[in-house]
């Protein structure tokens, strides 16, 4: 199944978080309005109420009614009349005509000072009941001022508040409703109106062609879009790197089997044309020589897409430096003696064991050592430390840069690139020998053009 497209996840988000701010306020709203509605028509309700009872008190007549009333509900107000009881100590009960519909169960008895209200039912008639304690002190005909303590009850109907509240509660449901699908309509426009930058990036990626080096992004429009294009910028930097390094390789390694074979056959051209003399066995070794260049530059690359695919596993066992450093120099002999290399030794312990591959180390060891040879200048020395944890190789690069120091070890790469099987492969393959080894082959130029390579292992172990 395929994913929303990135405008329909933001247009659903936009519109899950405005269904969810707006019903939320809508909801607050509606109670805030209905408490502040609900408590003025409780404080009006308690005016009356209290009008009412001081009028019945205060009246002409007072208290000595022993029938029931038909007293107004409402004084200076237009509400329409209500419902009430009274019931003061030491005299009759008195009521509206006609009487209460409905009353609270024992509010003469729970009536106190703090007026309590309840909504009462009578029939269809939804109402609103306050009750409360009275007492107040009322002047008779001797003028004797005694005081009369009354239960009030009174009662309105609340259809006029309940119309109001429904009218309200349609109004906060039609007009969040209706913004909320004014704000779903236009939200897919402006989601893709917003993304438009994200789309003209997009459009400027599959523009670039993966095989036209210097290719870059511009200045991204929008700052959130800024981490984006220095990110992928950064990564068509690396490729075009990648890419020069593989052209670097093609074009070496075409160079160097291009050389060998044109030597080839140019040996047996001229040996077919214009015979010197040699013997087959001077013929055969120098055929034999160029077959072992060829073998060996083929023979790195196939060690180093070993290493690569991690086909390559250590066979560890306990290995003397110096014995390995030894061997090596022994190899490289000539070498040193044909370009006047002078080797210096310098180690504090002995023996020195580390646990490695032998032939894994040789590879590392033996790389690390012609490089030395063959890129020291002539009538040089080349200084060997050994130590428990490390070994570095120092000498003299007058040739080196800071830059082309960051890329020793780098695969296909060489200062002498395409020269007498200079592939890039040497350091290339002592550093993903050292790698399978878990080691560590760093590189450093100090001053006076010193280049120091240094082999790190974990720890020493004693054999």
């Amino acid at each position: 199944m395929k994913t929303p497209t990135l405008s329909v996840k933001v247009s659903l988000l936009l519109g899950t978080a405005t269904v969810l701010l707006l019903g939320a306020a809508a909801l607050l709203t509606d109670y805030l309005v209905d408490a502040q509605l609900q408590r003025r028509f409780d404080d009006e309700l308690l005016t009356q109420a209290r009008t009412l009872a001081a009028s019945v008190v205060n009246g002409p007549q007072g208290l000595a009614h022993d029938v029931p009333l038909e007293w107004p509900a409402r004084t200076a107000t237009d509400i329409p009349q209500g419902s009430w009881a009274m019931h003061c100590v030491g005299h009759a009960q008195l009521h509206s005509q006609p009487p209460m519909p409905a009353s609270p169960p024992d509010w003469q008895h729970d009536a106190s000072p703090v007026p309590a209200y309840d909504d009462l039912q009578a029939g269809a008639t939804a109402l609103r009941a306050v009750w409360f304690r009275f007492v107040e002190p009322a002047a008779d005909s001797n003028g004797v001022a005694p005081v009369h303590d009354c239960r009030v009850l009174f009662a309105q109907s609340r259809q006029s508040l309940d119309d109001v509240l429904l009218e309200i509660d349609i109004i906060l449901l039609v007009i969040p409703l209706l913004a909320l699908l004014l704000v779903l309509a236009v939200s897919p426009a402006l989601v893709r109106r917003g993304l438009r930058p994200l789309d003209l990036l997009s459009q400027a990626m599959q523009d670039i062609e993966p095989h036209v080096p210097g290719q870059r992004l511009q200045a991204a429009s929008a700052a959130d879009l800024e981490p984006l294009v220095d990110g992928f910028n950064q990564v068509l930097v690396r490729v075009d790197e990648a890419l020069a390094r593989e052209r670097r390789f093609a074009d070496a390694l075409a160079h160097e089997i291009r050389t060998r074979l044109t030597e080839l056959r140019t040996l047996v051209d001229v040996e077919r044309r214009f015979p010197d003399g040699r013997t087959s066995a001077q013929l055969f070794d120098e055929i034999g020589a160029i077959g072992t260049e060829l073998e060996a530059t083929v023979s790195a690359l196939l060690l180093l897409t070993r290493f690569d695919a991690g086909q390559q596993q250590p066979d560890w066992c306990a290995l003397d430096l110096q014995s390995a450093v030894n061997r090596q120099m022994a190899r490289f002999a000539s070498l040193a003696h044909k370009r006047a290399i002078q080797w210096r030794i310098q180690t504090s312990h002995s023996p020195i064991s580390l646990r490695a591959d032998t032939a894994l180390f040789d590879i590392v060891l033996g790389n690390l050592l012609r490089n030395a040879c063959e890129y020291a200048p002539e009538d040089s020395a080349v200084e060997v430390i050994l130590d428990t944890a490390r070994l570095q190789i120092a000498n003299v690069a007058p040739d080196l840069d800071a830059e082309d120091v960051k890329r020793l070890g780098e695969r296909f790469w060489s200062k002498q690139q395409g020269r007498g099987g200079h592939l890039g492969l040497g350091l290339a393959l002592a550093n993903a020998a050292a790698a399978t080894m878990g080691m560590q082959l760093s590189f450093a130029l100090h001053a006076g053009q010193r280049l120091c390579v240094t082999l790190e292992w974990h720890s020493p172990s004693s054999a």
